[in-house]
Formats: structure tokens, sequence, C-alpha cells
């Protein structure tokens, strides 16, 4: 099983589900990637598999709040960095504070309104568990302007980049893939040979704004979708083909959106 060790600077390391209903989430979540959940304060709890932590979930203050998955980026000082992100025309929606026994955290927006998190590992450095199905597998940034991503995140991490394929570039930390940016579905190119275009972009999402996407793994995403139904969630599109294993854009029975995709459960890779 792929075990993250240390996270480097900027790279997605973690992921948090703000819900308006904590119990409901642990349910659909529970059922649909056999998640545990270790109570952390009221109405907030890590989900763990395998006895490794893979995400964290809190209910929201505004009950009428639609559900989000928020990713969160490693950083080893939270005052240098939201520093760094003010400098690029992001904005701090929320300072650093405290995660008791967990970490420190502070909640950011780029200046293509994409919400995104800031991850200081205290007790835990972030996902202990990745690449495997039940577990995050990627990230990845979609906008009308990927090029203003790409410079936003080079100055706060010091993102280097591949050459862009159709829009979507890997990014690097310190050398290694990090994730991905790329444009929203009204914004790509239709010959896109990711596979990724229709999956990041259905009618009625809102995939023309910028979001981060979490991507989770799974064994079999069919199943894993035919299982979401099930539990009240939403197939956007898919299941379908690409190069990174069969997808579907998905969304929960409280409206947060994700990606599944097929992961091998023998696989290992290196932790970034």
């Amino acid at each position: 099983m792929p075990k993250a060790g240390r996270y480097r600077e900027g790279v997605p390391c973690w992921v948090v589900l703000t819900t308006p209903d904590a119990a409901s989430a642990q349910r659909f979540y529970g059922a649909l990637f056999d998640w545990e959940f270790v109570p952390t304060g009221p109405a907030e709890s890590v989900a763990t598999r395998y006895g490794a932590q893979v995400a964290a979930v809190g209910q929201a203050p505004d009950r009428a709040r639609n559900a989000a998955w928020t990713t969160h980026l490693a950083c080893a000082d939270l005052h240098r960095t939201t520093a760094l992100v003010r400098a690029a025309d992001g904005r701090i929606v929320r300072e650093p504070y405290e995660v008791p026994d967990q970490g420190r955290a502070a909640l950011a927006v780029d200046p293509l309104g994409a919400a995104f998190g800031l991850w200081r590992a205290g007790t835990i450095e972030g996902a202990g568990l990745v690449d495997e199905p039940g577990a995050l597998a990627w990230n990845e940034h979609l906008s009308p302007d990927p090029d203003t991503a790409r410079a936003f995140y080079r100055r706060v991490f010091g993102y280097t980049y591949d050459r862009p394929t159709a829009g979507h570039t890997l990014a690097r930390a310190a050398g290694h893939p990090a994730c991905s940016i790329g444009p929203s579905a009204a914004d790509a190119d239709p010959t896109d040979p990711t596979g990724l275009t229709g999956l990041t972009g259905p009618t009625g999402s809102t995939a023309t704004g910028a979001r981060w996407l979490a991507h989770f793994g799974t064994a079999d995403t069919d199943r894993a979708a035919d299982r979401l139904r099930d539990l009240g969630g939403t197939v956007l599109t898919g299941p379908e083909p690409t190069p990174y294993g069969r997808a579907a854009l998905v969304r929960d029975d409280a409206d947060a959106v994700f990606v599944l995709v097929s992961v091998p459960s023998h696989e290992s890779a290196e932790a970034a």
C-alpha cells in the first residue's frame, strides 16, 4: 500500500470535506470507500483506511451551505506562505489557526477564485495513504485562465511546469510531480488528448469557474459509480477511459464534487 512520507512544499497533501451534515457524510463515504472515522471534535473527524488517515470531515457552521472538498497544499511556514499568497494577488480568507493534535492550517483563494488550504504538518503530515482504492490519488486545478494560475502557484510555491498539452500542464515541486493545472471545460481544447476535457466539464456543473478538484482512487470505477448512485450521489460525466485510468466526475449526496479514478490496488507510488 503506497504510504506518503513527508510532503514537499506546495504538494497537495490533505483534503477536507466541509458539509452541512457530518454524520450523513460519514455514512456516505464510509459506504463508498470503506472509510472509518476517528472523532477529533464536535462534528469533526479524520477518515481512515487500513488505519491510515486519508481525509478530514467537518460540519459547516451554515447548514444551508453546499458541501465541498478543499485541497490543502503543504507548507513549512504558514506566515511566509500567506504573505506570498497576498503578494501574488491571492486572498487569505482564514488566518493561520491550530487544528488540535494535527497541525496548523489557513484558507486562501487564488486570483481566479479557486479556494485552497495551506497545511503545516504537526502530528499529521497529510494523507497517510495515497494512490490506493479509497485514498487520494491526484489533484488538479481547473480555470478559464491556466496561465494566470500557473504564474500564481509558481510565485507562491516555486512550481515548475512540463510543456503544456492542450492547455494542461504537469506541475512539479522540487522536480517531482505535484498536481496538474489546466482549463475548465468551457475553455478546453476539444482535441485534448488527455481524455479529461469532457470529464471535467459536465453540463450543469460549475466547471467554468476556477477550482481545485480532488481525485480518489477506486479498484473499479464503474462499480464505484453505481454504488455512489445507490447512496444518493450523482454521476456527472463518465465513467470513461483516460490515460490515468478509467474515471468519472461525480458529486456526493450534499453536492461536493470529486473524481473517481481507477488505480491498481497493488501499485506503489513514490511519495511526493
